[in-house]
């Protein structure tokens, strides 16, 4: 069944737009619209952080659980039995024009729980769909290189829509309020799951796996105040607002799931953690010290290993190459240690194969990675959702970009959580793997603080 057999797709048409601020026009676009997206970069390397996309009032919206996928469009919705439904979604992804980047397209979030399509595991099912996209027929692009604005569409046009909606003005806008509704694990509960998996660990069932913790929140008011802050605090090459509903996504990923574009998928594995130093010289010292630290090598060279198998599926034989190996990133609060994995997409795959070979990543489910899935489903038993699954786009042109869900604010209606983990080998400290959960936190913190009263 082609489920967009009756989507009228229009060459793609562009127009310039006077504005140079992606959230100020985002913003005004969360007000008018129950549907919305802004997809942001905050580095300045133009390579990995060139565009920003802002989306509005998809044409159809999808979602799945437990192999029905619900179609809402046109007011009506249709459910629909799949045995997977991301081959559904491939036939739109068909038309490339051999553009860059994103020109309309599948936009929305993956669910951690998604990965029971593509691998033997039953994984317990959670509040959200295991995924939801909007089909966004048009959008606005910020070119950060040039510094160009543009509406571009595939449907019928809406700029003139989209003017008007630029010169309203929402300066003044409600307060917000966080009040803490506790951890999913206390610190002796996480300690203790560290060590049951540092014996599974030492039995040979795995070699690596990653604990996650989660801290609870009631939200009122709206959360824009948090997104704002947020991108000043900890600027990343994944900044998101996603909003479909009464759900919505809010984050600044330092980790890219996979990207394709012009034939060619690519991921960056993260692995290896320390907080950033006082001052320089003792920014460097921890650089130094997590990258002579053995534990956090070795975790990292299985997490590229994986990676780089998950992307030899889909590539053409011999293509696959490591063209950067454990280098030093830094972000606001934290350093990681980074590699770039990528090869040559086979002629017989296309951008869902490549996000379906990868999901979900490495470097939030351990190695061997379904083994590892296992333990984590039965140590931390609730449902990830959201949470270390990817959010981003399926292009119409058949590029892809997803980031990993983490360091993100993940909400339905009043109820929110930040959710972070640590990878656990066989020398894992249990206390420190703790505090990395606490330090990968930080900065949405931080942004908590700054944006509205958390008590």
């Amino acid at each position: 069944m082609n489920i967009f057999g009756d989507i009228n797709l229009k060459p793609l048409s562009t127009a310039a737009l006077d504005y140079d601020n992606p959230f100020d026009l985002f913003q005004k676009l969360y007000f008018n619209y129950p549907d919305t997206f802004l997809l942001e970069s905050m580095e300045s390397d133009t390579g990995l952080s060139r565009y920003s996309f802002l989306g509005f009032d998809p044409i159809m919206n999808l979602k799945v659980n437990d192999n029905v996928l619900e179609i809402e469009k046109d007011g009506t919705t249709e459910e629909i039995y799949t045995k997977n439904p991301f081959d559904e979604i491939k036939s739109i992804l068909n038309n490339t024009n051999g553009k860059k980047g994103f020109c309309g397209g599948l936009v929305g979030y993956v669910s951690y729980q998604a990965a029971k399509y593509f691998t033997p595991l039953d994984l317990n099912r959670g509040k959200y769909p295991e995924f939801e996209f909007g089909l966004f027929l048009d959008g606005i692009i910020f070119d950060k290189l040039s510094q160009r604005c543009r509406y571009l569409t595939r449907g019928e046009s809406r700029l003139e829509e989209i003017k008007s909606i630029m010169k309203e003005d929402y300066s003044s806008l409600p307060a917000m309020s966080f009040s803490d509704k506790g951890k999913f694990f206390s610190k002796n509960q996480y300690e203790k799951m560290v060590l049951e998996v540092k014996n599974r660990i030492k039995d040979g069932e795995i070699f690596q796996g990653v604990l996650s913790n989660a801290q609870k929140y009631k939200i009122t008011g709206n959360k824009l105040d948090f997104y704002n802050a947020l991108r000043k605090i900890n600027p990343s090459p994944y900044m998101y607002h996603f909003k479909l509903g009464e759900k919505e996504i809010i984050g600044s990923s330092p980790e890219m799931l996979v990207r394709v574009e012009n034939r060619q998928v690519e991921t960056y594995p993260i692995a290896g953690t320390r907080p950033r130093g006082k001052n320089k010289l003792d920014d460097e010292k921890l650089a130094k010290n997590l990258l002579d630290d053995e534990k956090e090598r070795a975790e990292h060279m299985m997490l590229v290993d994986l990676a780089r198998n998950d992307v030899g599926k889909v590539s053409e034989f011999g293509s696959v190459k490591i063209p950067e190996y454990m280098a030093i990133k830094k972000f606001s609060h934290v350093q990681h240690i980074l590699s770039h994995v990528k090869g040559n997409l086979s002629p017989t795959k296309n951008a869902v194969d490549a996000f379906t070979s990868i999901f979900p990543a490495g470097t939030v489910s351990g190695a061997p990675k379904i083994r590892a899935m296992e333990i984590i489903e039965e140590m931390e038993k609730i449902p990830r959702d959201a949470y270390a699954g990817a959010i981003g786009y399926f292009s119409l042109n058949g590029n892809a970009n997803f980031a990993i869900t983490i360091r993100s604010l993940i909400c339905d209606g009043h109820q929110g959580k930040i959710q972070s983990g640590a990878g656990i080998v066989h020398d894992s400290v249990p206390e420190k793997e703790f505090f990395e959960c606490e330090n990968k936190a930080k900065a949405l913190l931080d942004s908590l603080k700054i944006s509205g009263a958390l008590s």
